[in-house]
């Protein structure tokens, strides 16, 4: 199989609709059908990287760090976070990058799965994505279905927002906070260069984006929204992912119009892109060519 898109990215500036900057790339065949990738809390759009470099070469792909990440432009107030602001930038991307006529395959992962599913009731979503995959992600109840902190009930829920919430600085990555992730988000058979670029992606995170954006996690209501989704949607878990555990993934399933799939993987934790490129790039593959190549044929 060919390895694809390991060289340059084309990299654009996208604006939000409250002005926000997004850094965005694309790669691969400029007539390819268009893929969007959306990342997870704390990292940056390379947090799919492993999963790119296993997709079809013939295909487009579009990652963008979403604000307050990577190389986006934070938000200067509180104002600035939210649902609806991940829905605006969701949409901004996709009106720069999905050709006039032509739909997308849209996969998040986390909170790039709950950008998805609260940019599903706009008509930029409904008008530009064809089909959807969601991994390790949920769509409400995060801090009280988190099994992240090994603490009884309300104990439980009260650490994991602390967790999701606490702006502390991390420092450089070292061997202490890259274990500390790993009983977090990883499975218990990951390998060592996982877990350290987990780490990193992680510490590359500043502290106030990361803490704000958690804030919103651990508010999250987004039943109504998902049920919004009608594009041919496969929904993935992890029978090891203790922040968003298996719980949501049937949710969700049984939320969206259209769910082909909810697909549980043993041995994984919260980090699919990382733990599973493999498996999330042939669900994307098929996914694409089903409905997003064979939807655009005569």
């Amino acid at each position: 199989m060919a390895t694809r898109h390991v060289g340059r990215a084309q990299e654009l500036k996208v604006r939000s609709a409250d002005g926000t900057r997004l850094h965005v790339e694309v790669r691969g065949p400029a007539d390819g059908p268009t893929v969007v990738l959306s990342h997870c809390w704390a990292t940056s759009l390379a947090s799919w990287g492993p999963v790119v470099r296993e997709l079809d070469p013939s295909l487009r792909v579009v990652l963008y760090d979403q604000r307050g990440h990577g190389r986006t432009q934070a938000p200067i107030t509180r104002a600035g976070y939210g649902t609806e602001k991940l829905a605006d930038d969701l949409c901004a991307v996709l009106e720069a990058t999905v050709p006039e006529g032509h739909r997308a395959l849209v996969a998040g992962h986390s909170m790039g799965g709950m950008t998805v599913m609260a940019t599903a009731p706009r008509e930029t979503f409904k008008e530009k994505v064809g089909a959807v995959l969601l991994t390790n992600t949920g769509c409400t109840d995060l801090p009280r279905k988190s099994t992240a902190i090994p603490l009884p009930g309300a104990l439980g829920t009260l650490g994991a927002r602390i967790f999701l919430t606490a702006p502390l600085p991390l420092g450089p990555p070292n061997a202490l906070s890259a274990e500390i992730f790993k009983f977090l988000v990883l499975g218990r058979n990951t390998d060592k260069a996982t877990k350290r670029l987990c780490a990193k992606l992680v510490h590359d995170c500043g502290s106030i984006p990361r803490g704000e954006w958690g804030r919103v996690l651990t508010e999250l209501e987004l039943d109504d929204s998902t049920r919004q989704i009608t594009a041919p949607t496969v929904v993935v878990g992890g029978d090891e992912d203790k922040l968003t555990p298996a719980w949501h993934a049937h949710h969700i399933g049984d939320l969206v119009q259209n769910c082909e799939e909810v697909r549980v993987l043993p041995g994984l934790g919260h980090m699919g892109p990382l733990e599973a490129p493999k498996p999330l790039a042939e669900l994307i593959d098929k996914l694409t060519f089903t409905h997003i190549v064979s939807a655009s044929r005569p």
